[in-house]
Parts: structure tokens; C-alpha cells; sequence
């Protein structure tokens, strides 16, 4: 599967925390809380005085540079331990330099560990380390029921219905809560609106259907498979919408993300259909003018998805 460039991640990054849904990932913090403390129940009276809460384990699938821990961690109480999983060497890379640009920011320490790195804030201590892993031929290498809780973002789009079943049966097998955000639900709105932007939403939607390593893609059907699948097997299920909106008040990024997304929705729609280039590079020029004048403005659509255990783990 090709990977996704520390460049896009860090231009995308403000646009995925503004989307996330709140509601869902306070959810999905409570119950990763929770199996934590069963899973660290005190020992008798006698051995209370040495004993320690464990860490809440995490897992982020696909991590690419860290973005999921730098929204959850901060919310999570107590000291912490994130396994994050990627494929892509260069983005495994990226991951400690941009942990530690974002932890030095907030004013935390921030030091390498064996294994990786350990963010010291004052209060908790988060231990972070990086596994290179193939999340199609080797995913059954991962221990899920060793977590508290799993996470991944922007990712479930890219992989095909037989991989969502493996999935949902290790999710529900280890009995771990599941959040899984801003997965791309086929929505493109872009204002002002133009003849061509159908064709171009179009061609977007065959190109995400194609195989990026999974077999092929659910593309914006990702959701709806997975939670259905889910709920099939008795997890507690809920999604919530988490759509990029991004306009002349977005600033200097906004402007960028915009010149972005029409460069890359005129790449990817000349692939497919090769015959109708010249029309969307001539889409492509109004929107870029646009975007200079201030007057172009889109919506992506997104869905965050969260599931918990149907019944207490043992």
C-alpha cells in the first residue's frame, strides 16, 4: 500500500481535530479507563503500599506521525503506553520528530526510551513506541486483547470488506473498545458550485475503489460495512459525523489545504479518465483562482465510528 506523506498528514491535521466528534471519543476514553482499572484491580492490603496502576495500553492502527495520540493522550488520565503501527518506514521516522516538535510545545519533556520515546508532562508519563507492520499479511501479529483500547484514523476507507471482517472478529474476540475516526463518507462539497464538480466527484469515488493493498476498497461504504458488521456480532456501536469545512476563515492553511485538494482531485480524476483532461484542468484553474480570491470553500464528509464490548471482558 502506498503511504500517505508527513507533508499531507501535518497539512490535514488541524482540519481532523476540528472534525472529530467529542461525544464519541469521551465514549471511548471512559471505556478505555475502565478496562484499565479492571484489568490493574488493587491486591490485598498487605502488598498495597509497593503496588502501582499499569498504564492504559493503546494501539493506533495505521498511525502514520502520531495524530491520534496527539488528541486522546491529553485526555486521558495517568500514565500511558501507545503501541503505534504503520508500514511506511518514512512515516515511522516522523513519528518521533513530531512527538517531540508537539510535546516540546506543550512544554512537556520528551526523551528516548528503549523502544521509543517517553513524553514526561508534569502529571503522567506516556510511553510511545513504533512497530513497523503490515497491517494486511501480518495483523494477526497483533495481541489486541493485550490493549485497552484501539484506535485508528483515516484508514478504514482503504481497505476491502474482507479485511473489516478480520476486524470486527479480533475487536470483538478481545472484547476492546474501538475508535475509529474520520473515515471519508463520499460527501465533496465545494461552493461556489460548478458543472464539472460531479465528474470530478465522480472519478474520486472510482479511484478510492481501487486496491491500496487490501483488496478493494470500501471507500466511503467503510462505515456503514464495519459498524454493521459489528453490530452483527454484538458490539455496542455508534458513528457521528466529522466533516472538514474549510474556507477563507481558515487562514494561510486553509488556503493551502484548499490548493491541495483541487490539485489533487484534478490529478486523480485525469488518471481515471484520461479523455476529459482538458476539462479537469480547466476546473482545476477556476477553482486555483478561486482559492486566490478567497471565494472558493469545501466540505469533505467524515464519519467517526466507535464500538465497545457488547459484555464485560473477563
Amino acid at each position: 500500500m502506498s503511504g500517505f506523506d508527513a507533508g499531507w498528514l501535518a497539512l490535514r491535521e488541524p482540519f481532523d481535530a476540528a472534525a472529530r466528534d467529542g461525544a464519541l471519543a469521551a465514549r471511548f476514553i471512559a471505556a478505555v479507563v475502565d478496562r484499565a482499572a479492571r484489568r490493574n484491580r488493587a491486591p490485598s492490603v498487605s502488598k498495597l503500599m509497593s503496588w502501582r496502576p499499569q498504564a492504559c495500553r493503546l494501539v493506533d492502527l495505521a498511525a502514520g506521525t502520531g495524530s491520534n495520540l496527539r488528541v486522546l493522550a491529553p485526555l486521558l488520565p495517568g500514565d500511558q503506553d501507545w503501541l503505534l503501527v504503520d508500514h511506511d518506514p518514512e512515516l515511522i521516522a516522523a513519528q518521533a520528530r513530531e512527538l517531540g516538535r508537539w510535546a516540546t510545545s506543550c512544554g512537556w519533556q520528551c526523551r528516548a526510551a528503549e523502544g521509543g520515546l517517553v513524553i514526561d508532562t508534569g502529571q503522567a508519563q506516556w510511553r510511545v513506541r513504533a512497530r513497523r507492520l503490515d497491517l494486511q499479511g501480518a495483523f494477526d501479529q497483533l495481541q489486541l486483547a493485550s490493549f485497552d483500547g484501539v484506535t485508528t484514523t483515516a484508514f478504514l476507507d482503504l481497505v476491502s470488506e474482507a479485511w473489516l471482517e478480520r476486524l470486527a472478529d479480533r475487536i470483538v474476540a478481545a472484547a476492546v473498545p474501538l475508535l475509529a475516526t474520520l473515515t471519508v463518507d463520499g460527501r465533496r462539497e465545494w461552493q461556489p458550485a460548478s458543472d464539472d464538480d460531479r465528474a470530478i466527484a465522480a472519478a474520486f469515488e472510482r479511484h478510492q475503489q481501487g486496491d491500496k493493498g487490501f483488496g478493494v476498497s470500501l471507500g466511503a461504504g467503510a462505515v456503514a460495512s464495519l459498524q454493521a458488521l459489528l453490530d452483527a456480532r454484538g458490539s455496542m456501536t455508534g458513528t457521528a459525523p466529522a466533516d472538514w469545512r474549510v474556507d477563507r476563515d481558515s487562514g494561510a492553511q486553509g488556503q493551502d489545504m484548499l490548493l491541495r485538494m483541487v490539485d489533487e482531485s484534478a490529478a486523480v480524476a485525469r488518471e481515471v479518465d484520461p479523455a476529459a483532461a482538458v476539462t479537469f484542468d480547466e476546473w482545476a484553474a477556476r477553482r486555483r483562482s478561486q482559492v486566490s480570491e478567497g471565494a472558493l470553500s469545501m466540505l469533505v464528509g467524515h464519519r467517526d465510528l466507535l464500538a465497545l464490548p457488547g459484555r464485560p471482558a473477563a
